[in-house]
């Protein structure tokens, strides 16, 4: 190699190297049984990403796994990690991220793979250069307040559920499914206003179920009890049909399932099929995600951070963007789901208090691994 190439590689390359590629399936019990559009759960599949350096620095990564939700479980990704992704990533300086990044499009598709490679290795830039991913990004350590999406199927239950978490566990937000399809969720989210009060933003998910009609019928109205977004109303057939019902309804339909890359959201946001973006790091990672959030400030569009059922260690990444990025200050993070989980295999300081998560100044995200209770839900 000529000795201008070695001055020029020197240059650009650190002298780490990832040394080892672990994907770990997981089962994680939950406190109760949680209902979804789709399905019923008491426990949860997970999928947790290990990068080791050659100097034993570790960059850690999660994300849950339905493939009713989204056709992947954690035994498929945890196959293309170490079948597809691992051959491209040992032997990688992870300081090279875009290039690493780049050297994975070789593989098509596997975005919640591809996604948990990303946030590892801001895990691990952190860690090798001995700061919290949240001062990498130019951001302060402040308590972020989070919303709590009540996944009850009645009306009543839904309302006694908001009701408690916002009285015991201090939340925020409160994120609302509107299933019924009917005024019934009128009379829900009513009820959960008056419970609740007027400081706390309410905002609701369909998750597509009511057809154009109902939503031109129901959706209106829930203006009254001021709610901020309402996310997915409904399965559209074409983008054009999505922009019509955007300039129907008095409140800002957020983009969940449609918003699912840089792409489609900036085709949304172009067309001004939706009002507001959520962001989830499951299929953008935290680099995509970072782009997505500065596509929506540009537009002038709210964005804010939707939930992947995380538990406390994908919580950590997901806090440190949010604490980073000052155009998401206006609205609570759906950063929650650890506080319907029984147990997982974090480690570290988990600074939840009164419905707010602050991220400590520990390097990378801060977040480590009990090393008993991974060999106890691994499977």
């Amino acid at each position: 190699m000529a000795h201008d190439d070695v001055i020029a590689r020197q240059a650009v390359e650190s002298d780490l190297r990832i040394a080892r590629v672990e994907a770990f399936r997981l089962r994680l019990p939950y406190k109760g049984e949680v209902s979804f559009k789709s399905l019923k759960q008491s426990t949860g599949e997970y999928v947790l990403l290990r990068l080791t350096l050659d100097n034993g620095l570790q960059g850690l990564a999660e994300t849950i796994c339905r493939p009713e939700q989204s056709g992947e479980d954690a035994t498929s990704i945890a196959y293309e990690i170490t079948s597809f992704l691992a051959p491209l990533l040992k032997g990688a300086d992870p300081l090279a991220h875009l290039t690493i990044l780049d050297r994975l499009k070789k593989i098509r598709a596997c975005p919640a793979a591809k996604a948990l490679v990303d946030i590892a290795l801001w895990d691990l830039r952190g860690k090798i250069l001995g700061q919290p991913v949240w001062r990498l990004l130019g951001g302060v350590s402040k308590p972020v307040p989070l919303t709590w999406i009540a996944h009850g199927n009645s009306v009543e239950g839904q309302i006694a559920e908001a009701k408690k978490m916002r009285e015991t566990r201090g939340y925020r937000g409160l994120k609302l499914k509107t299933w019924r399809r009917s005024r019934e969720d009128l009379r829900m989210i009513e009820g959960v206003r008056k419970a609740v009060g007027d400081d706390v933003t309410i905002y609701i998910d369909a998750n597509g179920t009511y057809t154009e009609t109902e939503a031109r019928t129901v959706f209106p109205h829930v203006a009254d009890y001021n709610v901020c977004f309402i996310e997915e109303p409904c399965d559209f057939l074409d983008p054009a049909r999505q922009v019509a019902m955007a300039v129907a309804l008095p409140v800002a339909l957020l983009g969940d399932q449609c918003c699912e890359s840089l792409a489609a959201v900036n085709m949304h946001l172009s067309m001004r099929s939706v009002g507001a973006v959520s962001i989830k790091m499951r299929r953008t990672g935290f680099t995509e995600s970072l782009k997505i959030a500065a596509l929506c400030e540009g537009a002038g569009v709210p964005a804010l951070l939707g939930t992947d059922s995380e538990s406390r260690l994908a919580a950590m990444a997901r806090i440190h963007f949010r604490a980073a990025i000052p155009g998401l200050d206006p609205w609570p993070t759906e950063t929650h789901f650890f506080d319907k989980l029984g147990d997982d295999v974090f480690a570290g300081d988990f600074n939840f208090v009164d419905g707010t998560l602050t991220p400590n100044d520990a390097p990378g995200f801060g977040a480590q691994i009990d090393e008993k209770k991974l060999e106890a839900y691994a499977f």
